[in-house]
């Protein structure tokens, strides 16, 4: 889950360096119109898949691997 939020947000990232040259931004046209309505869509998907990174919770499995990878470090005779 975690991976493809992270993915999308790359994603999200291209999106926005390739349209932004191309987008008016200026004026009263549909064209302008339309350039802010898919920049508010834009940050919504952003907004939305960054806070499935920050707020995604541990799980189970993930806290035994973290417990682990301490117990290696204990054993370690460096």
């Amino acid at each position: 889950m975690r991976n493809r939020c992270i993915l999308c947000l790359f994603i999200c990232g291209a999106l926005l360096y390739y349209a932004l040259p191309q987008l008016t931004l200026h004026g009263n046209s549909l064209a302008t119109y339309f350039s802010w309505s898919w920049l508010i869509f834009l940050f919504m998907a952003v907004a939305g898949n960054l806070a499935a990174v920050l707020y995604t919770p541990v799980t189970k499995q993930h806290r035994q691997k973290e417990q682990v990878q301490i117990r290696k470090k204990l054993r370690s005779y460096d």
